[in-house]
Order: structure tokens, then C-alpha cells, then sequence
């Protein structure tokens, strides 16, 4: 018995003097209790990590901070959108709303997606929690990079941002990095996803597409930040949500628009067609294996033309990034693109760019100074956004101006084709700028009226001329239609069969009195 006690004695002395193991230690420290702060906001996450004394390491806590202000920059824009009738120019399409997210960039400044203010008659800047609404207005509008600029309409709403966090612009996103997505779940609460940016969209400019890491929240989506190291790396335009793919502008687009006075991205003036055709490439003489983009036009007066390039040139390679056959090229930032894209968005305006062209077999480099001369030289120029269409009816016949907009709509009513006669004004554009023509006259539409007896059919036509003057342009028209003639008729002539047709001034001047008193109160609107 007293040697049992003995052994047992000596053991317990035995086992007191051991020191604990790695592996005990790490057993007693996970079995003891921690005590958790109770009632701190958003404390930060402790890590924990065995590590060896005499290699300290220190963790750094994660980006919580950039994330809450990111949701703190967000407003909503509500818009009350209303559109002109392009084919009955006198009236206003049916109101419609508009909603999206903006974010406040700072000095009274809201950036939002563009189209949802485009035709706006009233917008709105309303708080997340709907605790606040006040009037906005329209700083700055691109319809290009399909971006807008908000302020409040009135000083005293000023502080209505008294309450937002300004949200720095950041570095532009390149393939294949990450970001966050920045929004709001119903309106309050804040909502944080991890995106990756996969490759390239867009039709203008290039836009990022970035694929979400789980579904974003319903609701609002467009106008949402994408956040990167606590500032604005890019904002959603358009999100797909069975793919869980967002169309994204990139910083350094937002750059271009926040600082460019001019609207709009640099248009060059050329047509082009790929040469992934090899039926198409030996018609041209072309090297079987030749790639780049063939200048199937050149437009007068863009900086196309001003640099030199010709009709029958093959661009081979954009600022040193060869093409393919398909007109595409490796970017640094985007990846696989379209050369076209590129061309117009990857300088500002009144930079250079670099093209290499082979040229009768020999290549050659041309600096291409970017402006919008083509489309302000163009005989088809774009309409401003959310001004009235200019227009003359008279006599129950509707003469517009054959903008780019017009034009564009009408091969939207009509499955992407034009009528046969403004076809022929397309492809005799040089011609008709050569005649004197800087902005065509359009017959659009002929209501059956005294006035128009017989002539309903003529219609989606080019008015050359009225009294055997050309109308060179709008502003021409109303003066040779209120010019009098001996004989009280006038004559107009288009470029559509029967050709030539006279109408008499007295029963247009009845018809138009009768509209006015009916129907349309303004009968002409040429500003």
C-alpha cells in the first residue's frame, strides 16, 4: 500500500513539472470562454492564428469602411419621361417613369445612368429611405456613353446632401480583376457582391461586363456603383439577370465625361467591312491570309478624310494592336474587342491616334486627330435630345429635316429598312453636299386634305426644290413656302414619282387655318 502511494506520488510530481505541448496549449486556449463585446457597431472581426512567438504577424482589418460609404453616396433619380412623336412631331408619346440609382460624386453633383433622364419633363432626387424628395435638373446629358450629371433645381435642396457620403472617382477596371457592387435591398439596406470583370460589350464605346458572384437583389439596379478600394471603379448601366452579367462604364470613360466639355466621343467618319471573307479578299486582291478592317467609305469632311485615308484602305493594327480578320483586337484593358468600338472610345476628343494601313500592298502609319467633324459636317446630323423636332405641315403635307434621329426611327417602324428614296439619299450623300444640299428636307407624311387631293401616296421623299429653288436646308423652307407667284401655284418637286406636283396657295392657306383650329395649334416649329 505504501508503495503504491509512493508511485503515485512521484507521477503526479512527474506530470506537474512537464510543460504543455503545442498541441495542448492550442486545446486549452480553443476550450477557453471569449467574451464578446456586446452593443459596438460593426466591431472588427478578430483573427486568431497559432503562430510561433518570435514571427509576430499583424492583421490587418478588412475594407468595411469603403463599403458603408459607398451605400452612403446613393440616391434614387425618378424621372418623368415624355417623348415627341417622331412621326406626328406636334405631340408627346404618353408619359412614362424612370427610376435608377445615382451616386453623389460630390460639390451638389449626382451621376446617374443617362437614358434615365433622356426626354425627362421632371426629374426627382429622393433619399434611400424616402425620408426626402426634391426637384432636379439636368447638368450634363451624353447619349454616347449613356451617362447623366444631376444637380438640385433649387439651392435651398442643397442639403438634401448633407447626409451623402462623396464617392471618389477610382482607377478604370481591366480584365479579369474584381470589384464589388454597391446597391440597395428595397431601397434601405445596404447590399454588397463580388463581381468579376469578364470582357467587353458595347456598340459606342467599350463597356465592361462584369459577372456577379450571386444574384443581385431585385430592384433597382442600374446607376449602382461598382466599388474598388473604397472609390468608384465603374457604374452599372444594364444588368442581365439570368446571367448574372452587368454592362458596366468604366472610370475611365466617367473621367472623359466629367471633365470633356464637349458631348458625345470622337466619330471618324469611315465605314468599314471585315475581311473574314476569303471570297471578299481575293476580290480585293488581298493576301489569303490578310487581316484588318477594309475603309469601304470615307465621309467628307471628318477627321478621316483630314488625315488622309481613302476609300480601299485596310487598317491592320489601331495605335499598334494588330487586327484579325474580323476587325478585332487584343487590349490590354478589355481584351478581345471590336476596332471600331475601340476607335471611338479610347481617346478624348482632340488627341491622336495611331493607324496603320496597307495601302496598294504597302503599309503606312497615319495620326488621326479625333473630333466629331463627321457628324457636324454630316448630311444627316443627329437631333439634340429632348428638344421638340422642328417641322412645317402645311397644306396637310409634314416637312422635317432628315436627321440621323428620324432616319433611325423610321427603320425601327420599319424592320431596319428605310424607304427606297432616303435610301438613295444615303448613298448619294456626296453628290447632294456637292449640289448645296447641307441639310435634306423630308417629306413625311400627307394628311388627305383639299389641298392634297390625289397626292396622299407621296410621301418618305426627299423635297428638292419648291418654285425651282432648291431648299438647301430647313431653315430654307418656310420662306420658299410663303414665297407668292403670279399664277397662285406652288410648285414642289421631290425625288419620288410623279416628281413634280403643284399645289394651290388658297386651299393650303384654308387647310392650314382649319388645322390650326383643330388639330394642331402650331403649325411650324423651325428652331
Amino acid at each position: 500500500m505504501i508503495r503504491t502511494l509512493t508511485i503515485l506520488s512521484l507521477l503526479a510530481v512527474a506530470l506537474s513539472s512537464c510543460k504543455p505541448t503545442e498541441r495542448t496549449a492550442l486545446k486549452k486556449k480553443q476550450n477557453t470562454p471569449v467574451e464578446v463585446p456586446v452593443a459596438q457597431p460593426e466591431p472588427a472581426p478578430v483573427v486568431v492564428e497559432l503562430v510561433p512567438a518570435e514571427e509576430p504577424v499583424v492583421v490587418e482589418p478588412p475594407p468595411a469602411a469603403p463599403l458603408s460609404e459607398a451605400a452612403d453616396s446613393l440616391l434614387v433619380v425618378s424621372a418623368t419621361l415624355q417623348k415627341y412623336n417622331a412621326m406626328q412631331p406636334w405631340e408627346k408619346e404618353t408619359p412614362r417613369q424612370s427610376r435608377a440609382l445615382g451616386v453623389y460624386v460630390g460639390e451638389g453633383r449626382v451621376l446617374t445612368v443617362g437614358r434615365v433622364v433622356d426626354s425627362a419633363t421632371y426629374v426627382e432626387l429622393i433619399l434611400p429611405d424616402v425620408s426626402r424628395t426634391v426637384p432636379a435638373r439636368v447638368l450634363r446629358y451624353d447619349e454616347d456613353l449613356n451617362l447623366a450629371l444631376l444637380t438640385v433645381a433649387h439651392e435651398e435642396d442643397a442639403s438634401i446632401f448633407d447626409t451623402r457620403t462623396a464617392l471618389p472617382l477610382g482607377d478604370a477596371l481591366n480584365r479579369g480583376e474584381s470589384a464589388t457592387y454597391a446597391g440597395l435591398i428595397n431601397g434601405v439596406e445596404p447590399v454588397h457582391v463580388d463581381m468579376q470583370a469578364e470582357n467587353v460589350g458595347g456598340d459606342k464605346v467599350p463597356l465592361m461586363v462584369m459577372r456577379a458572384a450571386r444574384p443581385l437583389p431585385e430592384g433597382q439596379t442600374t446607376g449602382a456603383p461598382v466599388v474598388r478600394e473604397g472609390k468608384l471603379s465603374g457604374l452599372g448601366v444594364a444588368y442581365k439577370k439570368q446571367d448574372q452579367l452587368m454592362q458596366v462604364v468604366n472610370a475611365e470613360l466617367i473621367q472623359r465625361f466629367l471633365t470633356q466639355e464637349t458631348a458625345g466621343v470622337p466619330v471618324l467618319g469611315m465605314q468599314f467591312a471585315p475581311l473574314d471573307d476569303p471570297q471578299f479578299r481575293k476580290y480585293l486582291k488581298l493576301d489569303a491570309a490578310a487581316n484588318g478592317l477594309y475603309i469601304s467609305k470615307v465621309l467628307p469632311g471628318g477627321s478621316a478624310e483630314a488625315a488622309g485615308l481613302k476609300e480601299g484602305d485596310v487598317v491592320t493594327a489601331v495605335e499598334g494592336m494588330p487586327l484579325d480578320n474580323q476587325g478585332r483586337c487584343e487590349h490590354s484593358r478589355y481584351g478581345l474587342l471590336q476596332a471600331s468600338v475601340l476607335l471611338r472610345g479610347m481617346k478624348d476628343m482632340g488627341q491622336e491616334l495611331e493607324l496603320t494601313i496597307s495601302r496598294e500592298g504597302e503599309t503606312q502609319k497615319l495620326q488621326v486627330r479625333l473630333n466629331r467633324d463627321a457628324v457636324e459636317n454630316a448630311l444627316f446630323r443627329p437631333q439634340k435630345p429632348g428638344v421638340q423636332p422642328r417641322y412645317v405641315m402645311w397644306g396637310g403635307m409634314l416637312f422635317q429635316p432628315l436627321t440621323s434621329t428620324l432616319v433611325e426611327e423610321l427603320r425601327n417602324r420599319n424592320n431596319g429598312l428605310l424607304p427606297l428614296e432616303l435610301q438613295l439619299l444615303e448613298q448619294n450623300h456626296a453628290a447632294l453636299q456637292a449640289e448645296g444640299y447641307s441639310e435634306p428636307v423630308g417629306l413625311t407624311y400627307v394628311l388627305p386634305t383639299v389641298a392634297t387631293q390625289g397626292y396622299d401616296e407621296l410621301r418618305f421623299c426627299h423635297l428638292r426644290a419648291v418654285n425651282g429653288k432648291p431648299v438647301s436646308s430647313f431653315e430654307a423652307l418656310p420662306a420658299l413656302l410663303d414665297e407668292q407667284t403670279d399664277n397662285g401655284l406652288i410648285r414642289l418637286e421631290f425625288n419620288k414619282p410623279p416628281y413634280a406636283v403643284y399645289v394651290e396657295r388658297s386651299a393650303v392657306d384654308a387647310v392650314n387655318t382649319q388645322l390650326q383650329q383643330t388639330a394642331i395649334p402650331r403649325l411650324r416649329v423651325v428652331e
